[in-house]
């Protein structure tokens, strides 16, 4: 095949898929004029030999055709030596999937998250080191928090729990407003969760932390856990 067929197929193959030399230019960063070349069999123009293969095999590669082929056709080019197909190489049979340091390093950290789930729950017990739980087995929500003194609730006089400076008393079993009405008068934050408990412990201190007889100060948070 002449250097003028070779570039005859080139060009139909271009024509063929709607291509202009600019679109082939940007898509294979080969200069247009080198392209143009190619196309009309004028090989002489290009760099050098070694520039003249390299081009034909690039382009021949983009239009999708025999690139090997074509670059074989060229003046002053040599048979491509065919290359036996690499082996196959099969995975070692009884080759371990996951590495011994990451089964360690997976036991260690749920250990951990376990640990730190415990500590979490038993955070707010009492000086005894017992948690308090109600049953059914409440959901807890954020209510609120502040210092600020609310009002005193509907049918009940005032407050009768009294922080007495240095030390937080027994809030367990009071009524919410009068516990966050008492620590708003000794200059105490409060922090309200409400849970899900029996009917009896509606809108009562279940528990609170810190614990009953804990020394306090003015600013301090006392978190109240309120069933509702």
């Amino acid at each position: 095949m002449t250097t003028h067929e070779l570039g005859k197929a080139l060009t139909q193959a271009r024509t063929a898929r709607g291509l202009t030399l600019t679109d082939v230019e940007r898509d294979t960063r080969i200069s247009s004029k080198y392209i143009q070349a190619l196309e009309d069999g004028q090989l002489e123009t290009l760099p050098a030999p070694v520039y003249a293969r390299a081009f034909m095999r690039t382009y021949a590669q983009y239009l999708g055709l025999n690139a090997r082929e074509l670059v074989q056709q060229m003046p002053g080019s040599r048979p491509e030596p065919e290359l036996p197909p690499l082996p196959d190489v099969a995975r070692e049979v009884g080759a371990p999937l996951i590495s011994p340091s990451w089964v360690v390093a997976c036991v260690i950290i749920v250990a951990l998250v376990g640990v730190g789930i415990v500590l979490f729950w038993n955070r707010g017990g009492n000086s005894g080191g017992e948690t308090v739980r109600s049953q059914p087995q409440p959901t807890a929500q954020l209510v609120g928090q502040g210092a600020e003194q609310p009002q005193t609730p509907v049918g009940q006089g005032p407050s009768t729990v009294v922080v007495l400076p240095g030390s937080l008393p027994n809030l367990q079993g009071e009524n919410v407003l009068v516990a966050i009405s008492a620590l708003g008068n000794a200059g105490l934050k409060f922090f309200v969760i409400e849970m899900k408990g029996d009917s009896s412990q509606k809108q009562t201190v279940i528990q609170q932390s810190p614990s009953p007889g804990t020394a306090v100060s003015k600013g301090d948070t006392v978190t109240l856990v309120v069933g509702r």
